[in-house]
């Protein structure tokens, strides 16, 4: 028969052992994830115009990180600078917006998202939102300020609200495919030129 101590000692190990397949266990959010980066490591026209809607700004954005993981440190900010514009605007538009729905600005502080906020503000009156440009604008002053956020933080939530900066993203990517794969714009055909012609009397 088991002794008290035994079966507190068999019920530690057991907690022990399910918190570690709990830990060792890759989370759903990591396994996606992982198979966004293998899908979209390479893009392509026929691939981004392929792709749902509601996939298409992760679609980016994995590739973006999945160019990064290359690196032997991956840094998807610095990868950045090798891509063309519409990268940045769309990854700085996702990411700090995905930091603020989790977490305050202050929040936001103490990550690496901080030096993207910049190019969100500058980034998201380019895809047409304007009011949320404005207003992240306004909460990180009033942060940096050392003002009340309250107000600020409620202003950003509801422009987000009214404006959907991420389904607004997808259009700007269906519309930036060529600078998205580095494709030289097409030339428009010059018109050809006439001749006035006046009458002489």
């Amino acid at each position: 028969m088991f002794t008290k101590e035994t079966l507190l000692l068999v019920l530690a190990a057991a907690l022990c052992y399910l918190l570690y397949r709990r830990i060792s266990r890759p989370r759903d959010d990591d396994s996606r994830a992982a198979k966004l980066m293998k899908k979209y490591k390479e893009l392509t026209r026929e691939k981004l115009n392929d792709t749902d809607d509601d996939e298409l700004v992760e679609a980016v954005v994995s590739h973006v990180l999945a160019l990064a993981a290359e690196n032997r440190r991956p840094d998807p900010q610095k990868e950045l600078a090798f891509l063309p514009q519409p990268y940045t605007v769309v990854y700085s538009i996702w990411a700090v917006g995905k930091e603020l729905a989790r977490t305050d600005y202050k929040g936001l502080t103490h990550t690496a998202t901080k030096a993207l906020v910049e190019p969100a503000v500058d980034g998201l009156p380019v895809i047409g939102a304007p009011a949320t440009a404005a207003a992240l604008a306004e909460l990180k002053a009033a942060f940096e300020a050392k003002e009340d956020v309250t107000e600020a933080t409620a202003a950003y939530h509801k422009a987000v609200e009214q404006e959907c900066p991420l389904t607004l993203c997808v259009s700007y990517i269906r519309d930036h495919i060529p600078e998205l794969l580095g494709e030289e714009p097409e030339e428009t055909p010059a018109l050809p030129e006439t001749e006035e012609t006046t009458d002489e009397g």
